[in-house]
């Protein structure tokens, strides 16, 4: 099964670290996808990003009058959404296992954890 960690940090929670702070956080999180790719586990990483800040996000949607694209994230939340992990597993379990162990959770991030589906194969027509 696939799927998802969405990694939200408090509003300016990340702005209040000092720089070495947030390069130790960083390097947490490479080590740990280091860790992951090389370990034993059922879990294998697929892809893990971080997210720009939102003033780099581009929203489209559609309006009364046809599409409308905005500058900014879609919709405010408790936190900002700092990172995405992909990671396989046979079970939600080592999902939540690498969620507890992420260096951002243990400074007061939150993580989701989805999981994900393929898409369904376009109907065949005859």
């Amino acid at each position: 099964m696939t799927y998802a960690l969405l990694v939200y940090d408090l509003d300016g929670s990340l702005k209040e670290l000092a720089a070495e702070n947030k390069r130790r956080l960083h390097r947490g999180h490479a080590k740990l996808g280091e860790v992951a790719r090389g370990g034993s586990g059922s879990l294998k990483p697929l892809a893990h990003y971080r997210f720009r800040p939102s003033r780099h996000t581009t929203t489209v949607r559609a309006g009364s009058t046809g599409l409308i694209r905005s500058e900014g994230a879609a919709s405010a939340t408790s936190g900002t959404l700092r990172a995405l992990y992909l990671v396989e597993s046979p079970d939600l379990d080592a999902g939540v296992e690498l969620a507890e162990r992420l260096p951002a959770v243990e400074m007061g991030a939150t993580a989701e954890i989805w999981q994900l589906a393929a898409p369904h194969p376009a109907a065949q027509h005859d």
